[in-house]
């Protein structure tokens, strides 16, 4: 997780805003507007659009579902008030079918939509929150359960209603909240047969099978148990609410005197018990059962249940290790698994209850019979493929053990923990295993631990069962050094699948929690009691007590964890540790406040920032954090990012005592870059980036520490840098098979090769140390030769930034000699994808050749050769970028490559990707502001000068957002310190801001500028006519704008400007698509929207405009040049001088072989002409159908010559 800004913290900015306008727009939605009386009218349909906005408004909430609590007292009772209003007003009209909802399909009953936010409201904040909020007088216990009878039983009544027939019954959102309503209602204190009439229907047919069921059972009763029995199988939510309906009708007192607990109970496990002869019940229902046997367990009284404990534990656990088909079915289900382990934890807790009252109808040996298989099964499922299992078994195992005597519950206790410690393998220094016996001849102490072999999944449901433990303070003290160690294991716990995927994430999380609980259960005095040693935390140093030794985990867990939740765990941990035990840990206040919850989500902020800021606050920290970062959390890490700002990060902490510390960071760098395994490419690229920036931050040291440069660490540091050289004339120096064969990711090599050969170089250079020998320049020489001949961005950048850096330590002749391989490289790589990296060291080392002049215009001249069409795009991109940021800032005269950057700023080369050529623009685009600094204060100014600004303006103007942002940027510059223009009002920054009608509008004054005006409009035209919608609207509208504010007379004068330098771009531009297309458009645009009154004297330009639109679309099978060139004849029609022309030309087009051209030239013809010929014949017809109605449209338009 690297988010770049905490959701949670914009959530909680938002929450009111979206409660505000939820609040607002809910009245409007369930009531309707009545204005004198106070008395409401409940609405019979609601929008959809407007329930779904309401919906999407409480949707951000599951994020942090507590933002809601303070405003459910005003938000939910509105929603049940018009649910009960129309309850009692239009019950009976929910299936009449409203035509303006039959005709538009736009609309719920009023019913489904408060359905619909309800669920919502218990998805998000929980159903038991909700059903609070319920009404729950009896008196609507008969309405509900009728309506809810009437409303699901509601069908089309013929086929025309068929496919309205999902609007007018129930959905599963409205069923699932009325039955949790029922069961609300079902907690009235009074019994059933007073709350309703004989009359209330049985909606289905179900209740044979309960032959036991009395004759003097209430209807009400009947019709629930028939509601509950029909959906308990269901597939949806619906499933839930009917098994607490249920459930909540057995409980009954009343109903318990009908013995309903007992039957429905015999019941169920007869349905998830069938006989050979009765089939199978679905999934569904079999969880259906399970879930409503769970909730008799969870919800019963113990002495109401008591006769049924042994029965339903025996009957559970058979059906669970049996072989039948639906044991089958259920062992197959994680949620059915899950809601066994709740049944069994219910059950083994009431016989737990009942034993400690004596109670005669649970023996000992039963009591015995069910802790044991209980407690078995727990600590099996502890290990379960399922996630959501392990939770359940391991909080029912911690419920369990705090009812158990302080022996037994030890017991189990031991046995968790015993269940840590299997298939645990120690690790020597050197990295080697050993089994646990040889581990003990050892010694335990001075060994790793090694987690590799255990498995994962069992270990989180273990640690998780320690966590709950102690949430509930079930262990006892003398049992804690224990757990905490194994809690600190599990803090540190990492696997990886067999696709790379971490797994170990989940045990993290949960010591997160077990460390969180222990820190909030036990007293300081308890905990400072315990023995140092007996927690052998990974980092914590062994003279602390055992509250430091955990923060200092919490904290490495905090800074370095991969995962966003561990760190935000650990932090929430620590804060708990620090605030529940006072004045233990060292720094604590300002400890809790540089860790925070929100600052550690972002994992490069934590890893550099928060990091740093911990070790600054005490030394104890420093160390710990220094080896987490040299471990699998940092420099180890499995993705590149991460390593790269552990690297940073370690280059940051080195700093903590200057040169001291550099000193010791160093040498356990070295010392692991040694040790570590060719094969292990992963860890060699992050220790070698880690020994650049360590470098880098030894030179920067340097550079700040005058005073401190002959002190002996100092001397110290200065030494080892000077020989890290050596590592690559060792064994463990990259080899030219790390740097060239895929499988041995010579990109992570050829990057952190590169980086620690820059930061030497420019170490060497800037501290004066001793230049390595001439055979250490060359193998370093022929590794960047090898890495900046790849191709991925990463390893050339690094690489050819390298080359800059090292170049000043070569000879002259060495330079030269490797520049001419650069030159021999690229022209045998000609038109092949190769190359680019050569054409940027090129550029890098180009400032360095200053004393070798001939040489530098060989590179300029190579590179150019580069730019042409003729090479592949990316190398063109290359060479472009290269003599813009590399070459030219260095250049005496520039004005023999300028002309070349007039063609790049025109590159529009499209492929099978698109416009490609506008990544060469962009680069150009940032040459063009080096080259127009230099001509500032020159006046006039160069036609070639006065060409790269047009180019610019015009790609400020252009449709393409990347293109147009770099273009005005560049232009801003400019504008800004050049006299000749006008005053530039406003500054913009942003993709957003060049994309603003404020922004066309700045554009627009430079119009009065003669030389800038041509390119000005051949810009604007691309993106009034062919950008986005927004762009289209803003170029319109700030040209509309500009145009009203300006005098009658200067308009037309504006206007006709604008005419005649469209016509030359027409005219040069005739066959190009790009820029013809669009200025064909801008010109109909133009004469439609600002010239109402075309004058006699403006006839020559009208007409030049009329036979350059007729050149644009002659013999073109470009169906857009031809509708474009419609729109203008359309306008033109208006020139009296040019309406037979314009009107022979329109009718001709009514012949053209598309049909789309013929329709679109009718629509215009007949708004010109209004003819009724035009209007009632089908264009799309074949020409020769057409052929008699043009001629007739030629004798009415007196067109026949």
């Amino acid at each position: 997780m690297d988010a770049a800004e905490d959701r949670d913290v914009k959530l909680q900015r938002a929450s009111g805003d979206l409660v505000s306008e939820f609040s607002a727009k809910l009245p409007s939605l369930l009531w309707r507007a009545q204005t004198g009386t106070p008395i409401r009218t409940p609405r019979k349909w609601a929008q959809i659009t407007k329930t779904e906005k309401l919906v999407r408004l409480l949707e951000p909430f599951q994020e942090w579902p507590q933002l809601l609590d303070p405003h459910l007292q005003t938000l939910l009772p509105p929603l049940v008030d018009a649910f009960l209003a129309y309850l009692i007003k239009h019950r009976t009209q929910y299936g009449s079918v409203s035509a303006k909802s039959s005709q538009a399909g736009n609309q719920y009953p009023l019913p489904r939509a408060i359905c619909r936010l309800l669920y919502t409201f218990c998805k998000v904040r929980g159903v038991k929150v909700i059903s609070r909020f319920l009404n729950n007088e009896p008196k609507y216990l008969d309405s509900m359960l009728r309506a809810f009878i009437e409303w699901d039983a509601v069908r089309p009544i013929n086929s025309e209603e068929l496919a309205e027939s999902e609007t007018q019954r129930l959905i599963w959102e409205e069923r699932y909240v009325m039955l949790v309503w029922l069961s609300h209602l079902l907690l009235a204190p009074f019994d059933l047969s007073s709350l309703s009439d004989d009359r209330i229907p049985v909606p289905y047919d179900n209740l044979q099978q309960f032959s036991w069921l009395p004759s003097e059972t209430p209807m009400v009763a009947k019709s629930i148990l028939s509601l509950s029995l029909h959906y308990i199988g269901a597939s949806g939510k619906e499933r839930e609410a009917a098994t607490a309906l249920l459930a909540r009708l057995a409980l009954r007192g009343d109903m318990q005197k009908l013995d309903m607990l007992t039957g429905l109970t015999k019941w169920a496990f007869a349905i998830i018990q069938p006989t050979e002869n009765v089939e199978s019940p679905s999934v569904y229902a079999c969880i259906g059962v399970l879930t409503f046997i769970a909730r008799l367990s969870a919800s019963g009284q113990v002495d109401d249940f008591a006769p049924l404990i042994n029965y339903v534990f025996q009957q559970t656990l058979g059906v669970l290790q049996g072989k039948s088909s639906v044991s089958m079915t259920i062992q197959s289900s994680a949620l059915a698994r899950k809601i066994v382990v709740k049944i069994l934890r219910n059950v083994t807790g009431m016989a737990l209850s009942l034993n400690e009252r004596d109670d005669s109808r649970i023996t000992d040996d039963q009591l015995s019979t069910i802790m044991e298989e209980a407690i078995d099964h727990f600590l099996v499922s502890l290990a379960d493929k399922d996630t959501p299992v392990r939770f359940a078994a391991s909080k029912a195992l911690s419920i369990i053990t705090l009812k158990l005597d302080s022996e037994m519950a030890t017991e189990v206790i031991e046995a968790v923990i015993d269940a840590l410690g299997e298939n645990i393998l120690f690790e020597k220094d050197d990295g080697s295993l050993v089994t646990p016996l040889e581990a003990r001849k050892i010694g335990t102490h001075i060994l790793k631990r090694n987690l590799s072999a255990v498995d994962a999944q069992r270990w989180q449901g273990l640690i998780l069962t320690l966590s709950h433990l102690l949430f509930r303070r079930a262990p006892p003290t003398h049992q804690l050094p224990e757990i905490l160690q194994s809690l600190v294991a599990g803090l540190g716990f990492e696997q990886r699948s067999s696709t790379g995927s971490s797994v170990g994430t989940g045990v993290r999380d949960a010591a997160c929690f077990g460390i969180w609980a222990m820190s909030r259960k036990y007293t300081t005095r308890e905990l400072m009691e315990l023995q140092p040693q007996v927690v052998a935390s990974q980092y914590g140093q062994k003279e602390v007590d055992v509250l430091q030794k955990l923060a200092v985990e919490l904290i490495c867990a905090a800074c370095i964890d991969p995962s966003g939740n561990i760190r935000r765990g650990s932090s929430a941990a620590l804060q708990e540790l620090i605030g529940r035990h006072p004045n233990t840990i060292a720094q604590g206040i300002p400890l809790v406040q540089v860790v925070d919850y929100h600052a550690v989500a972002r994992r490069s902020r934590a890893l550099i920032d928060v990091a740093k800021a911990t070790a600054s606050l005490d030394q104890i920290y420093w160390s710990p954090l220094l080896d987490a970062l040299m471990g699998w959390r940092g420099i180890g890490s499995p993705d590149a990012e991460s390593r790269r700002h552990a690297a940073k990060s370690i280059g940051t902490l080195s700093t903590q005592e200057q040169f001291k510390t550099m000193n010791l960071v160093l040498a356990k760098l070295l010392r692991m870059f040694y040790s570590i395994s060719r094969n292990d490419v992963e860890s060699r690229h992050g220790c070698l980036l880690s020994i650049a920036a360590t470098v880098d931050a030894f030179t920067s040291q340097w550079e700040a520490s005058a005073e401190k440069r002959d002190t002996p660490e100092a001397k110290a540091v200065s030494s080892q840098v000077v020989h890290i050289w050596d590592i690559f004339g060792s064994v463990s120096s990259p080899t030219d098979d790390d740097l060239t064969f895929q499988t041995s990711r010579p990109e992570l090599t050829a990057e952190a090769s590169s980086c620690l050969i820059s930061s030497l170089s420019q170490s060497t250079i800037t501290t004066g140390l001793a230049q390595p020998s001439e055979p250490l320049l060359n193998r370093t020489l022929q590794i960047l030769s090898l890495c900046v001949s790849r191709s991925d961005d990463i390893s050339i950048e690094t690489s050819s930034t390298a080359l800059a850096q090292l170049f000043p330590l070569l000879s002259p002749s060495k330079q030269e000699e490797t520049v001419r391989t650069w030159f021999s490289h690229l022209r045998t790589s000609w038109r092949l994808p190769t190359g680019r990296g050569q054409i940027l060291a090129l550029g890098t080392v180009f400032k360095q050749l200053g004393a070798q002049s001939d040489v530098q215009e060989d590179i300029v001249t190579e590179i150019l050769r580069y730019t042409k069409k003729e090479e592949l795009i990316e190398k063109r991109v290359a060479a472009v970028k290269c003599l813009a940021t590399s070459i030219l800032p260095y250049m005496t005269s520039t004005d023999a490559i300028a002309n070349n950057f007039v063609e790049f700023l025109n590159d529009y080369t499209t492929d099978r990707r698109g416009d490609v050529g506008s990544l060469i623009r962009v680069e150009a685009i940032q040459a063009v502001g080096i080259l127009l600094q230099k001509t500032l204060n020159s006046t006039p100014r160069s036609p070639l000068y006065q060409n790269l600004v047009g180019c610019v303006c015009r790609l400020a103007c252009e449709k393409l957002d990347k293109v147009r942002l770099q273009a005005w940027l560049s232009l801003q510059g400019f504008w800004e310190s050049a006299g000749d223009l006008p005053p530039l009002e406003r500054t913009f920054e942003h993709f957003s801001h060049v994309s603003s009608q404020e922004y066309f509008a700045q554009l627009l004054t430079l119009q009065d500028i003669d030389w800038l005006r041509l390119p000005l409009l051949q810009g604007l035209a691309t993106s009034a006519i062919a950008g986005a919608e927004g762009l289209i609207r803003a170029s319109r509208s700030a040209l509309t704008q500009f145009l009203n504010t300006q005098p009658q007379p200067r308009r037309q004068e504006i206007l006709m400007a604008f005419l005649q330098d469209l016509s030359t771009i027409l005219n040069d531009n005739l066959q190009d698509d790009r820029f013809a297309i669009p200025a064909v458009e801008f010109v109909a645009f133009l004469i439609d929207s600002h010239i109402p009154v075309i004058l006699e004297t403006s006839d020559p330009s009208f007409r030049k405009l009329f036979t350059l639109v007729q050149k644009a679309h002659f013999k073109s099978a470009n169906i857009a040049r031809l509708e474009a060139a419609v729109k203008v004849y359309a306008a033109l029609s208006r020139v009296d001088s040019l309406r037979d022309g314009v009107l022979k030309k329109m009718t001709g087009l009514l012949l053209h072989p598309f049909p789309r051209v013929r329709s679109s030239t009718a629509e215009y013809l007949f708004v010109v002409t209004e003819s009724e010929i035009i209007k009632y014949e089908d264009w799309s017809a074949p020409p020769k159908q057409l052929k008699s109605q043009v001629d007739n449209l030629k004798v009415t338009f007196s067109l026949e010559g």
